[in-house]
């Protein structure tokens, strides 16, 4: 067959080839989806570097009722980034010329539409517009990649399909290989802070403000609207007053509880209350913390006290 090249004629691009827009942004929802897939594997094998407030890891069929409902949602986001960023984008690049600098061309367009979409986000939500414009940008980097290695290869989204699920998969073991070995080596694990009873002594918010308690020196301790231990048998879910404060340190704390484990504690008696729920040390040395897990109905909810 004589090809339009001996004619002198020039070949069209690959991209060009089948309609003007046949391959712009190839596979890039693809890759958008993936690296979400990725980054929630790695947040779930990293969680005992974190402080996971004794809520511990999440079962598998927990994961199985989120992979269930979230899939569909990811490839919906997975497209609309397509339409939104990544078609702009590439769409951008192809107008302002041929093959000649194009990834320079898809770098300068990347930034026009990150700055653009950026802008709309402040607008609408009055967010800072360089945490915008971070976040959009870091979103889109995986897929305009994907996109510029299927304009370069020629590929469909099958070919695109394969490359990106061979390099999840590998991603997912990596992850998971290194969730097993955190776990049974305790590298890098979570330790929580270590404070002398004075350093309890002072103020704790939590909520926007909703809970406080005031621990004083001798003993005494104010409450605001904090959780009792067992909310069934009350008129009410929390309750304030004054009472005392006791420090138990970690190993008079002893044993697993809803609240974390072995962990410094801090014991609250408030009159006309009830017994009250038990308070744990968390976050870091730097800001400590103090929590408590509630049991609800269909989940457990943490509650955590900071200095103001």
């Amino acid at each position: 067959m004589v090809t339009p090249e001996l004619y002198g004629e020039t070949a069209p691009e690959p991209a060009a080839r089948g309609g003007r827009w046949s391959r712009l942004a190839t596979g890039a929802e693809l890759a958008f989806v993936a690296q979400v897939i990725v980054a929630g594997a790695v947040f779930l094998a990293t969680s005992g570097m974190r402080d996971d407030h004794g809520t511990g890891f999440v079962s598998g069929t927990a994961v199985l009722e989120v992979l269930a409902g979230g899939l569909p949602l990811l490839a919906l986001a997975g497209c609309l980034h397509w339409v939104l960023f990544s078609l702009p984008v590439t769409a951008l690049a192809r107008l302002t010329g041929g093959r000649r600098w194009e990834t320079g061309r898809v770098v300068v367009c990347a930034a026009a539409v990150t700055a653009a979409h950026a802008w709309w986000a402040t607008a609408l939500w009055d967010v800072p517009f360089g945490w915008a414009a971070v976040w959009i940008a870091g979103a889109g980097v995986l897929p305009l990649v994907a996109a510029w290695h299927a304009r370069r290869r020629s590929l469909w989204w099958g070919g695109m399909l394969a490359r990106v699920g061979a390099l999840t998969g590998i991603a997912l073991l990596v992850a998971l290989v290194g969730a097993f070995v955190q776990a049974r080596t305790g590298w890098l694990g979570y330790e929580p802070p270590r404070m002398e009873r004075d350093q309890y002594v002072g103020s704790w918010i939590g909520g926007g403000g909703a809970h406080r308690l005031r621990l004083g020196g001798n003993g005494e301790a104010e409450a605001g609207n904090l959780p009792l231990e067992n909310r069934n048998t009350a008129l009410w879910d929390a309750c304030s007053g004054t009472g005392t404060w006791a420090f138990e340190p970690k190993g008079a704390a002893g044993g697993l509880g809803t609240s974390g484990g072995a962990r410094d504690r801090v014991t609250l008696t408030i009159e006309s209350c009830g017994r009250m729920v038990d308070w744990r040390i968390g976050g870091t040395a730097d800001r400590p913390e103090l929590f408590t897990v509630l049991d609800d109905s269909d989940a457990r909810r943490v509650i955590t006290l900071h200095r103001p």
